[in-house]
């Protein structure tokens, strides 16, 4: 098959690689959907020759990129259980792979083991710009019939990200929620934050990206290059502020306007690129703007 590798300083070339055969535990996908998300451009953009993108070690070698996969099982390992994986099955991908042993792992949060250093797949590990994928069986999460296979590789990394995030400062139908930053990652979480009932005030310098938060649902857009956000978000809550508020940009500015624009006891989550994680929310207590 072949598959596409990042060569380094904005290169890539397709190479050959053998089709994947599954391991014990293994699984082989039929790729259907491999999505680009931003922090790949890491890895297109990286000088020839670095070892390391976004913190995590490369492999020796070429590597396949891609790590939102979507695709149809067709090959599984000898110790794979059929509660785990079956042919035919749809499936997404949690691109990473600790130990699987420890809290963190067990507790479905494998990217951030402690006791390995964590396979990620598009990165340190063959992705999915291929024809097939070769993942342990542990990191599929089943696609219902509902869903094409382009929304589950969105869904498999940026959707699923923002989703993670509004879940985990609690969005509710009593909320105003301002979400900094309308890429691909913001969009999601703008569409299910109004799905979740909030009101939503959605920030952007691209108006472009503005306009298209306004279609997805957006209550009220604020463009920082013009306006001061956070005096644009006190005049918008009657001086309360935002009751909750999320950065997706990765701007530190607007982590910055995100923490000074939100209530007492609100909750802020931000973005992250560490080592071990390719996004990742954090819980803010704020006592004051």
């Amino acid at each position: 098959m072949r598959g596409v590798v990042f060569t380094g300083e904005r290169g890539l070339e397709l190479m050959q690689f053998p089709d994947p055969t599954p391991d014990a535990h293994d699984v082989v996908i039929e790729m259907k959907a491999s999505g680009m998300c931003g922090t790949d451009l890491h890895q297109y953009r990286r000088p020839k020759g670095q070892t390391q993108v976004a913190g995590i070690q490369a492999k020796d070698g070429p590597v396949i990129v891609g790590h939102e996969p979507c695709g149809i099982v067709v090959a599984i390992g000898t110790a794979v259980d059929a509660r785990e994986a079956r042919i035919g099955q749809r499936v997404m991908v949690h691109h990473y792979q600790g130990c699987t042993q420890c809290n963190q792992c067990r507790s479905g949060w494998q990217q951030l083991c402690q006791e390995v250093p964590v396979k990620v797949y598009g990165n340190n590990e063959h992705g999915g710009h291929a024809k097939y994928l070769k993942v342990p069986a542990n990191t599929l999460v089943p696609l219902p019939d509902e869903l094409s296979f382009s929304a589950g590789a969105a869904i498999a990394c940026g959707s699923g990200t923002a989703y993670s995030a509004l879940r985990r400062i609690g969005v509710s139908g009593n909320d105003t929620l301002a979400i900094f930053g309308q890429g691909p990652v913001g969009l999601a979480a703008t569409q299910y934050a109004k799905a979740m009932g909030a009101k939503v005030i959605a920030l952007d310098i691209s108006q472009p990206r503005l306009e298209r938060a306004k279609a997805f649902g957006a209550d009220e857009v604020i463009n920082p290059g013009s306006t001061d956000p956070v005096a644009a978000i006190k005049d918008l809550t009657h001086g309360r502020y935002a009751d909750l508020t999320l950065d997706t940009s990765g701007n530190p500015e607007a982590r910055l306007n995100a923490i000074r624009s939100v209530k007492v006891w609100a909750r802020c989550a931000l973005s992250a690129r560490a080592a071990r994680s390719t996004s990742t929310s954090a819980r803010f207590c704020c006592a004051g703007n």
